[in-house]
């Protein structure tokens, strides 16, 4: 597990690695296993209320759905849920100290997205799918309409992902176009950390596109 402080030390930020454990639910009575694996990444840093963003595919057609997480509605998202009781979103955001935002990961981004003046922290699924929606350009507008958020006021970070995993239909890379969005929306490009830590070659992450299509790592990210 990395652990990371950024932006002033104001948000934390973990990812697994493999040797962490399996964070992907294969449907099979493997959930125990996958939440137990979960719950001890974020008991690492005494974090034990966890939402998790539940990204599927099937019938959907909006893959820009994003909702903010309460001390309300909590219960929705609670990692110790069952799969399918935890609500579908592409992209979770809090205002919750005690609350940490997870999403399991193969090649896909995981964009964290914080607003530095209101801590207020944010954790979008950008994949194919979202990202050829206009995703971050999305999230970004429910930052400044749900929040009134000034995007000179947005700092970003991008998790380990495919650094080359093309997009045909935007012929682009999958983090070349979600930055472009990003920075389409209003936010600032030196404000866009992105450590360009490849999944396909580092033997630390599972990839899809190395082959391996059963497992994930994760990210978490809470406010300090």
């Amino acid at each position: 597990m990395k652990r990371i402080s950024l932006f002033d030390k104001k948000i934390e930020i973990l990812v697994s690695e493999i040797s962490d454990g399996n964070m992907r639910f294969f449907g099979e009575g493997d959930e125990l296993e996958i939440i137990g694996n979960q719950k001890k990444l974020g008991a690492k840093v005494g974090l034990d209320k966890i939402a998790r963003i539940r990204t599927i595919y099937g019938e959907r057609k909006d893959f820009t759905e994003y909702r903010e997480i309460t001390e309300s509605n909590f219960a929705e998202y609670n990692i110790e849920n069952p799969e399918e009781r935890i609500s579908i979103s592409d992209g979770l955001v809090t205002r919750c100290a005690d609350v940490g935002i997870l999403l399991p990961l193969a090649d896909c981004l995981g964009a964290v997205v914080f607003d530095e003046k209101q801590e207020i922290v944010g954790l979008l699924h950008a994949g194919r799918h979202n990202v050829e929606q206009g995703g971050p350009r999305k999230f970004i507008e429910f930052f400044v309409e749900r929040f009134g958020s000034d995007v000179k006021n947005l700092k970003i970070y991008f998790s380990p992902h495919a650094v080359n995993y093309q997009i045909s239909k935007l012929n682009k890379t999958l983090p070349e176009a979600a930055k472009e969005q990003f920075v389409g929306a209003g936010v600032f490009a030196e404000n866009i950390v992105d450590p360009k830590i490849d999944t396909v070659s580092n033997e630390n992450f599972p990839s899809h596109s190395s082959g391996d299509v059963d497992n994930r790592f994760a990210i978490v990210v809470r406010l300090i």
